[in-house]
């Protein structure tokens, strides 16, 4: 069933069709949430409410991109999750701590994901959010720039800006070379 009709069906009163919903975008909402804020156990938390936030508002939706409403709506949740300072610095530890505890993985990789982790934290949110969208996502800038409100030309220069910090960060702790 195409997602302007689960909305229809969830605004005519068939609430049973909000899992359907949740099990067709959780998983990109999940990542998304992963990526701004580089901590998977607080992921799952801003997943649920942007989830909760959805069922709320749902009445309000008007039938465009869903996937793109709920990104918004994530987006917004993980902005606000991202206000306090102390928030920042606990999934800055986090990160560290799940490289250590990761199993699985190679030494090396496991680094590399907390620096990754680390470099998307120093970007402001503004730049971490058109990044992530438009690199791990594949939004074009326009639609990041209805998604976030911003004009075109502020959505580039975030992805631009971004990109650039990411590499400075990344050549810093050399990301590239020894590990």
């Amino acid at each position: 069933m195409e997602d302007r009709e689960l909305i229809r069906r969830i605004q005519g009163g068939q609430t049973e069709y909000l899992n359907d919903v949740a099990a067709r975008y959780y998983d990109d909402i999940y990542y998304f949430c992963c990526y701004q804020t580089g901590d998977r156990d607080g992921a799952y938390d801003l997943t649920q409410e942007t989830f909760l936030r959805f069922i709320r508002y749902v009445d309000h939706y008007n039938y465009h991109n869903l996937k793109g409403y709920l990104l918004t709506i994530a987006m917004n949740v993980c902005r606000a999750s991202w206000r306090n300072e102390a928030d920042r610095e606990s999934v800055l530890r986090a990160a560290r701590e799940e490289q250590h505890r990761s199993a699985g993985s190679s030494e090396a990789d496991n680094i590399r994901a907390v620096l990754l982790k680390e470099a998307l934290a120093e970007l402001s949110e503004s730049q971490r959010e058109a990044v992530i969208l438009h690199h791990l996502y594949g939004y074009k800038n326009r639609e990041i720039a209805r998604m976030t409100g911003a004009s075109l030309a502020a959505v580039k220069s975030r992805i631009r800006q971004g990109l650039e910090k990411l590499q400075l960060f990344l050549e810093k702790e050399d990301f590239y070379g020894g590990i």
